[in-house]
């Protein structure tokens, strides 16, 4: 398809694509028949086009005429809208009429014509003299004609809007949140002057009338908006067809480069391992990064600045046509110019690299260098002296130039001009989940692209903006505003000039994202913090794109920080804030001391840790530590503690001024050439070769090292105690000990990361004013097998109590730590930082160290691929004294469980509900479990097999079967010894050896898979024992051992239900046991009253509940000192109840599950019955009507058990209700109302308090 080549219109952000523009001709875009027009079918587009052209060239031309007359001061308003505009926009079908004001929300709207013929749809016309950026110093509206337009629609149930001034004629849509500029321009001046009639037509197929809806109300279903999420639908595309585009580009340049005969000597350094895999992907990366650069500043037509001479119009026209990305772009249309002779193409193609490396090169062609890591003169490595075919090279191009529609399967033209940067940052941040790897044969060297674990592995993932902007709003505007505040105070005090001090206020805001990854969420709050200083130094609502992008690029400069364990993505995030921030003629901002490699939860905080010393459990007993060197260096660190304070603590000393003045240096040199640069990285690097910096570095690698150091026999000289450490930093000693030259090895590998030496403007003055982002997900029982045992007892000691939880919750202890007083932090979580452990080790320790949570989302579904309920979480640090906003409405409070229910602590374990819940077995082995079938074979071959042979109940079997009969069947051999199993049950046991010993008797690999043979893989005795469970849950049996049947509930699911079940089975470790048999306990159990505090205190997976026992069961109080007549209705209740839904599930041949959505369903029918069991109509019809009485019977037993609780003041309110703390798409649940809800739980919770104590009296 070709692309429609533009010049006078002008696409901002996202309101409409190039690529839905390309299909109108063919109508693929749809909306461009005549009849979408209101034209008659038998009328010829063309041809009304046509007509709409000849007449608007009249009109311009009596326009001209009549403005040629004017006073060269004049505006020209009335001759702008009766002579032009208002003509042009009846050939386009519009009735504009001329309005009044209109006042909204209190603001007034002087909007100066309406089109009556679209439901009053918004169009302001202004004189030819008057800007469309700028606030008339004149009168007029308030703020600029776009700016008034703009906000008029945001704040309307207008969709769109119009704007022009004669000569610019401009699209505005509801922007919402947005923050980027986004429109759709026609420079009409230009377009009449020229004789652009294929632009005008595409005005027309865009602007007639036509295009809008003829009423407010149906305004999202007009064609224009069909055009604008077309748009967004592309970009989407765009991401997922790039990616594997981009993946396809790098293999090519790898192994063109590899394959040139001319580049030995690369071929010789990746043999002689002088250059690393990490260094070439690096590089490569940077050669695609440097094109990708070029590619938009060149379609952005940012190269060079605006309004240029003719000589510099020259200038411009030689580098397009014989220097740019472009010129590559082109050839690769045509395949002829493939040539696998020639490498002139890469020749050229380092020639324009070299135009922005430095003043030398570009200064001939007017063009300033862009220098910086990106563009420095040994940023690509050995690249630059290696040559590469024509035809990989423009194989590589043409892979990031097209891509491939997942959805038709067309080749699609890349427009990078409309593309935004975080969609370059989600198409390369992919590039982060890949490593290289080298194939070697007979000296020649090939590539090839895997998947590295140590990104997806860490639990990444990219944000969806829609998750960006609540964070932003309820963090970052509260920040923004505050400051305007407090300036205006100072300004009235002092009588300072407000503008320069807001303007200094916003630049001192510090933002950092803990897990940056490309970038992505640091845009868009630099976005937001520039558009305010931009309509501070504008004075304009709506300031235009040249002085956005220098309130952006003074944004970047000064206000944010962040931080990433892996090297690419922080390169790939400087280069998302260079393209964001690139202004014509200016070079790359200096970013390496805000934008860091490192990990975040690792390393020293704040200085006065340093003075804290080495914590003593850093030596404790892991995993292949020897006992006698543990105990050695445990003995002396503690022994050592009491005397710390009586040190010279040398980092209190003076010198660490020197490293703040550097620092200060740094923010205050200028940006505005490749020199100054240079200077930047020079002072930068001065900084850290200091000795202050690096006795400082070492002191804190110290501190830190000892976590991850084996305590063995042959690193003793490599750890170090509190004597040690204290003696080091009081010495002024320049030769160390083998202990810090470990400390520093082990900082490298584990990437430390010491936030006050790191950032020292920041964290000396108290710490940041926000910290967002959207740190990894991974579950605390992966920690250690990913990163080591020494990671784990780190991240449980320093942020205790939080335990082995998932790593998201540890960057929420360490993002409290980072912010300043009334600062925030505002993070992406998965819903479990609300829930058990997780709960308690962060989001409550935030609290009680003087957090106030002021918005919440507390469950929704991840909108990307990523399959997570996740959290939103903003806290503010201090008093919050504005409105709490959780889920989207006002509460009066939001606790660390993500709700708005009164605080009165935590739950007790309580004793007498102790031994009486259990998880099942964990039977580790796949050769114990048996099909039925084969069950009986084995019992009717010996029938002492018995003895041995078990039903085997799992989850799925007591959720999805309606019988709720176990699937399969299983071997047992409780704790017996081997040779009285091998002996007695010889069949089973023949069994069990043949396919579960070798799987646990396996050896442990090495890091490149081979066998460590002697080591097993498993712990110790699940080898040595391999015939016995790895769980055997001798408690659980021999506790239900003289009970009939006991209660069993699924681990996980969404339904909480439980059932009986025969105390023989062996119930497998997806399921929990409970030790009763009588329907009373189950009516407690099942009821409304449960199942709520079961919600309140598990932790779920995905978007289901998992229940587990200590932190549920354990603590749910239930009714106490019961007589005899209430356990008797219990009983009664909880009777009727189970067996009707008992056979209701047989009736129905559906499982708990299904029973229990049909049960919860508010649109319940007989067809919807029929359609869940497959039955026939007439039990379909029959069971409708039992569902209902299933629900009756659900109401009676909430009555009789809220009776046994003495609380019949409650009004239980059994109705349809949407439960908050459920997946956003399954909310609906038949339940009690949400005020009983939560006067039930705090009175449960009273409950567990008061049995509790009485317990500890007892």
């Amino acid at each position: 398809m070709e692309e429609i080549k533009l010049s006078c219109i002008r696409i901002e952000g996202n309101i409409i694509s190039q690529e839905v523009i390309d299909k109108f001709d063919s109508n693929e875009s749809g909306g461009q028949l005549p009849s979408d027009f209101t034209f008659d079918q038998n009328v010829k587009l063309k041809d009304e086009i046509a007509f709409a052209w000849a007449s608007a060239k009249d009109y311009w031309k009596i326009f001209n005429r009549k403005i040629e007359r004017l006073d060269e001061n004049a505006k020209g308003t009335t001759e702008t809208r009766n002579e032009w505009i208002l003509p042009l926009l009846r050939l386009l079908g519009f009735q504009p009429e001329i309005a009044k004001a209109e006042e909204v929300n209190g603001k007034s709207y002087a909007i100066s014509h309406r089109a009556t013929n679209l439901d009053g749809f918004p169009i302001f016309v202004t004189g030819f003299n008057y800007s469309l950026d700028k606030k008339s110093k004149e009168g007029g509206p308030r703020i600029s004609p776009h700016g008034l337009v703009q906000e008029y629609v945001n704040v309307t149930e207008h969709l769109f809007g119009l704007v022009t001034n004669g000569f610019l004629l401009r699209l505005v849509r509801d922007s919402g949140r947005l923050v980027r500029l986004s429109f759709l321009e026609f420079d009409l001046k230009e377009m009449m002057e020229e004789d652009q009639y294929a632009e005008f037509a595409l005005l027309f197929r865009i602007l007639h009338f036509s295009r809008f809806s003829k009423t407010q109300s149906e305004a999202s279903n007009c064609i224009l908006e069909k055009y604008h999420q077309d748009t967004l639908e592309t970009g989407s595309r765009i991401r997922d067809g790039l990616s594997e585009a981009v993946k396809r580009s790098i293999f090519e340049l790898a192994n063109g480069f590899l394959a040139q005969k001319d580049n030995q000597r690369l071929r010789d350094e990746i043999l002689s391992q002088k250059l690393s895999k990490e260094d070439f992907y690096q590089n490569l990366l940077r050669i695609i990064y440097r094109m990708l650069f070029l590619m938009v500043i060149e379609e952005r037509n940012i190269v060079f600045p605006e309004n240029l001479d003719e000589a510099q119009k020259r200038k411009k026209e030689i580098y397009y046509k014989f220097y740019s990305i472009s010129k590559l772009r082109k050839l690769v249309e045509n395949r002829f110019f493939d040539e696998e002779k020639f490498s002139d193409l890469w020749q050229g193609l380092k020639i324009s690299f070299k135009l922005f490396e430095s003043e030398i090169h570009g200064q001939k062609l007017g063009i300033a260098p862009l220098g910086g890591d990106l563009f420095g003169s040994g940023a690509i490595g050995e690249f630059i002296n290696c040559e590469i075919s024509n035809k990989c090279l423009l194989e590589a191009v043409r892979n990031l130039s097209f891509f491939t529609n997942p959805v038709t399967h067309q080749k699609m033209r890349v427009n990078y001009a409309s593309l935004n940067v975080e969609e370059f940052g989600s198409v390369y941040e992919k590039l982060l989940d890949y490593e290289i790897v080298f194939k070697i044969e007979n000296e020649n060297v090939s590539a090839k692209l895997e998947e590295s674990p140590n990104r997806s592995s860490s639990g990444s993932h990219y944000t969806p903006e829609e998750l960006v902007q609540p964070l932003i709003k309820n963090s970052l505007e509260f920040v923004i505003e505050e400051k305007i505040r407090k300036a205006k105070e100072q300004s009235q005090k002092f009588g300072i000039s407000p503008k320069e001090l807001i303007a200094d206020s916003l630049l001192k805001i510090k933002i950092c994202d803990i897990a940056c990854g490309s970038g992505h969420i640091l845009l868009s709050t630099s976005r937001k913090l520039a558009l305010e200083l931009a309509r501070i130094r504008t004075d304009e609502e709506q300031p235009n794109p040249k002085d956005f992008r220098k309130a952006i690029r003074d944004v970047i400069r000064h206000c944010i920080y962040g931080v990433d364990k892996n090297p690419l993505a922080v390169e790939l995030c400087k280069v998302s804030l260079w393209l964001e921030a690139h202004n014509p003629g200016m070079p790359l901002t200096f970013l390496d001391h805000r934008i860091r490699t490192g990990d975040s939860i690792v390393g020293v905080t704040k200085i006065e840790e340093l003075k804290e010393g080495i914590p003593n459990e850093a030596f404790k007993k892991l995993p292949g530590d020897d006992n006698e060197v543990l105990k050695k260096f445990r003995t002396s660190n503690k022994n050592f503690s009491s005397s710390k304070d009586q040190m010279n603590f040398y980092v209190y000393s003076n010198d660490f001024s020197e490293i703040l003045e550097k620092y200060k240096k740094l923010d205050e040199l200028p940006d505005d050439s490749a020199k100054d640069y240079e200077r930047k990285a020079q002072v930068f690097q001065d900084a850290l070769k200091g000795s202050t910096w690096q006795k400082l570095n070492q002191s804190a690698n110290l501190r830190i090292a000892q976590f991850f150091i084996p305590k063995t026999f042959d690193n003793q000289d490599k750890l170090c105690t509190n004597y040690d450490y204290f003696n080091f930093i009081g010495s002024s000693q320049k030769t160390y000990k083998n202990f810090v030259y470990e400390a520093d090895t082990i900082s490298v590998r584990k990437s430390f990361f010491h936030w006050f030496l790191e950032f020292p403007e920041v964290i000396s003055k108290g710490g940041f004013d926000l910290v967002i982002g959207n740190p990894p997900f991974l579950g605390g029982q992966r920690l250690s097998g990913l990163f080591g045992n020494g990671f784990l007892n780190y991240v449980k000691t320093v942020f205790a109590p939080a335990g082995s939880v998932d790593l998201v919750t540890y960057f929420f202890r360490q993002a409290f730590k980072l912010i300043k007083k009334n600062g925030f932090l505002s993070l992406i979580s998965t819903n479990t930082i609300a829930q058990g452990s997780a709960r308690k080790g962060g989001l409550e320790v935030i609290e009680k160290n003087g957090g106030r949570i002021n918005f919440a989302v507390k469950s929704m579904k991840w909108p990307g691929v990523a399959a997570v309920e996740v959290s939103l979480v903003s806290v503010f640090k201090g008093e919050w004294k504005r409105k709490f906003v959780l889920d989207q409405n006002d509460v009066s409070q939001i606790t660390s469980f993500l709700d708005s229910s009164e605080t009165l602590g935590n739950p007790f374990s309580l004793v007498q509900n102790q031994n009486k819940s259990f998880q099942g077995s964990i039977v580790l082995g796949s050769g114990f479990v048996l099909k039925p079938h084969e069950a009986k074979r084995l019992i009717k071959l010996n029938p002492k097999n018995k003895d041995v042979l078990f039903p085997y109940l799992n989850g799925s079997d007591l959720n999805s079967n309606f019988d709720q009969s176990p699937s399969r069947w299983v071997i047992n051999f409780f704790d017996w010894e081997e040779e009285k199993c091998r002996k007695e049950y010889p069949d089973c046991f023949e069994i069990v050896e043949r396919l579960v010993k070798p799987e646990r008797q396996r050896w442990k690999k090495d890091k490149v898979g081979n066998d460590l043979e002697g080591v097993y893989a498993l712990r110790k005795p699940l080898p040595q024992k391999w015939w016995i469970y790895g769980e055997k849950r001798p408690k659980l049996y021999r506790t239900i051992k003289p009970l009939e049947r006991v209660l069993v509930v699924a681990r996980t699911s969404k339904t909480i239900a439980f059932s009986f079940a025969p105390s023989k089975f062996v119930f497998s470790d997806a399921t929990n046991t409970f030790a009763f048999e009588k329907y009373f306990s189950f009516s407690t159990l099942q009821s409304n009253f449960h199942f709520h505090w079961a919600w309140k205190y598990a932790s779920t997976l995905e978007s289901r509940i998992r229940y587990t026992p200590s932190s549920i069961f354990e603590t749910f109080p239930f009714p106490q000192n019961l007589s005899e007549e209430t356990t008797s209705e219990l009983e009664k209740i909880g009777e009727t109840y189970y067996e009707f839904r008992k056979n209701l599930m047989v009736k129905m041949k559906l499982g708990l599950t299904k029973t229990y959505n049909l049960f919860h369903s508010k649109d319940l029918s007989p067809n919807l019955v029929l359609k869940n069991s497959k039955q026939t109509a007439e039990i379909s019809e029959e069971a409708y009507l039992d569902i209902l009485k299933l629900r009756e019977l659900h109401k009676e037993m909430d009555k009789a058990v809220k009776k046994a609780y003495g609380w019949q003041d409650l009004e239980l309110a059994h109705d349809f209700y949407e439960l908050e703390f459920l997946p956003e798409n399954d909310r609906v649940r038949y339940t009690i109302s949400p005020d009983t809800r939560k006067e039930i739980l705090k009175r449960l919770l009273e409950l567990n308090h008061q049995i509790h104590l009485q317990e500890k009296k007892e």
